[in-house]
């Protein structure tokens, strides 16, 4: 357990160092490479595969331990779900998240503290706190109450933020539908019994 918070952790900052906001594997280059015979694109994701290999790379070397191919499959896969997930689910700064709900925006503590008193959803992502846009009332400017209800349920189940979003973003056979849980935000009542169902039964 300590082997994989290590190199989880020395994942993470590695991975941040060469994807951070300023520099994201679909930034990095924005056009084509011109190049007699060769694609671009293909130049473009090989130059993607090596920053990856790169940082794995970074994270192997500064864990003392070898770590097991199990574990290094294991990390990629968790990164390769967090990146699905903020494609299709869009978040917010610390900043963004404080002007959105009224705050000023140099209010840096206004997002953490919200988050601390289990009103606010919040994930920790490449040294910085993200906060899912779906948690908000675009009409009104506001989180959604149920919002707090959930934080409230998960937390007392000892789940951490982290893991919350990973499930609302995941097909859940809770529902009829088999659709993500962050699709059923307008049904409350549901919503939370099939979070207690889940993390209940496994935390």
């Amino acid at each position: 357990m300590i082997l994989k918070k290590k190199a989880k952790v020395a994942h993470r900052r590695a991975a941040g160092s060469l994807f951070s906001s300023k520099s994201s594997p679909s930034s990095t280059i924005k056009e084509p490479l011109k190049i007699a015979g060769v694609d671009g694109w293909i130049l473009k994701r090989a130059l993607s595969e090596a920053n990856s290999i790169a940082a794995l790379g970074a994270a192997i070397a500064s864990n003392p331990e070898m770590p097991s191919p199990e574990l290094a499959r294991s990390l990629q896969a968790e990164e390769n779900w967090w990146r699905r997930i903020e494609h299709e689910l869009p978040s917010m700064s610390s900043t963004e998240t404080a002007a959105f709900l009224g705050a000023k925006a140099t209010n840096r503590n206004f997002a953490s503290s919200q988050r601390a008193a289990g009103r606010l959803l919040g994930y920790a992502r490449r040294q910085a706190v993200r906060y899912p846009k779906f948690q908000f009332d675009v009409q009104r400017g506001s989180v959604l109450t149920v919002i707090p209800e959930l934080l409230a349920l998960t937390r007392g189940f000892g789940v951490p933020d982290e893991d919350l979003v990973l499930w609302m973003a995941a097909p859940s056979a809770a529902f009829a539908d088999q659709r993500r849980p962050v699709d059923h935000l307008t049904d409350p009542e549901k919503l939370l019994a099939a979070a207690e169902a889940h993390f209940g039964a496994i935390w």
